[in-house]
């Protein structure tokens, strides 16, 4: 990208496109769970959606079809070193439907209808170094995902990203593509936990910082937590006193912005070794269901065929 094209693009209206930001800083949280079952169910109901890993573990990478990368593919930290542009790694998200077959892995993925995603590669050695990379200003900047973004503005309905669980430069690219201008939020998935419950108030804090940057306030970044997205949460039979108790309290402190409930089922570890996302993998289980109605509440309908 040359400057005069990357002034432009950090100058246009990213007005096309809904961004969801998934972030927290806390490990465990359900980020890629949510972030790859919506995924799945935006798809099904006829949104073109882009999923990006940002996070170095590469989960959704890995359920969305990409524990494995083919000879010469790009992923995510490939855009960090501006070696590709960010719309030249999208690849079909997919999952596992058959056993790998060495000689033709390939052809044991089915794709995942109007979902696709910019993976990370696990084996890559620089997904570890993902900071370091960011920080290097013969790299990529603050800026490389939303002038990425801005760059297939009207290409995708929805855009999830799958952020680690720090507040990191990798997390806070995220976080300036959403500007005054782009429909989109931090949505920060959490479980029933007295230390998520403390992550929330941290988050809001740390959105708070980015707001009041000057180089960020003149350019109208303003990222905001409008939902809470409540996961594993107690039911028959899960869960403690301390369980109930803290999501009582995330309830009457987020009463206004909580989204619908996802309770715990043991659907949801098996999407890793499965390599699908669970409205695909069990799309009568509770986890679905609920997910369906969190799209629903986040305002993505059944689009008309």
């Amino acid at each position: 990208m040359t400057p005069s094209t990357a002034h432009e693009a950090r100058t246009r209206i990213l007005d096309k496109t809904r961004v969801l930001v998934f972030a927290l800083k806390a490990g465990g949280t359900a980020k890629t769970s949510s972030c790859t079952s919506l995924a799945a169910i935006l798809g099904s109901r006829g949104y073109k959606v882009l999923v990006i890993d940002l996070d170095p573990q590469c989960n959704s990478s890995q359920v969305l079809g990409y524990s494995r990368f083919r000879t010469g593919q790009r992923s995510i930290t490939d855009v960090m070193k501006e070696e590709v542009e960010l719309q030249d790694a999208v690849v079909q998200a997919r999952y596992l439907a058959d056993d790998i077959d060495p000689e033709d892995p390939d052809a044991a993925y089915e794709p995942i209808d109007n979902v696709f995603i910019v993976p990370g590669n696990a084996e890559d050695p620089d997904v570890d170094e993902t900071e370091r990379l960011l920080n290097d200003p013969k790299y990529a900047d603050s800026y490389w995902i939303r002038d990425g973004l801005a760059d297939m503005d009207g290409q995708w309905d929805a855009v999830l990203i799958d952020c680690p669980a720090t507040y990191g430069r990798a997390t806070v690219t995220a976080f300036v593509a959403l500007d005054k201008n782009v429909d989109g939020e931090v949505v920060p998935p959490i479980l029933c936990t007295f230390k998520e419950g403390g992550a929330l108030v941290r988050l809001e804090k740390k959105l708070q910082e980015i707001r009041d940057l000057r180089k960020y306030a003149v350019k109208g970044i303003q990222p905001k937590m409008r939902h809470v997205l409540v996961c594993c949460a107690p039911n028959s039979s899960f869960g403690t006193a301390e369980h109930r108790r803290t999501l009582s309290e995330i309830q009457e402190t987020y009463a206004d912005v909580l989204l619908p409930l996802v309770h715990w089922s043991g659907e949801v570890p098996k999407i890793y070794r499965d390599e699908c996302p669970v409205p695909i993998l069990a799309p009568n289980s509770m986890p679905a269901q609920e997910y369906n109605k969190v799209a629903s509440a986040l305002g993505f309908p059944q689009r008309s065929a």
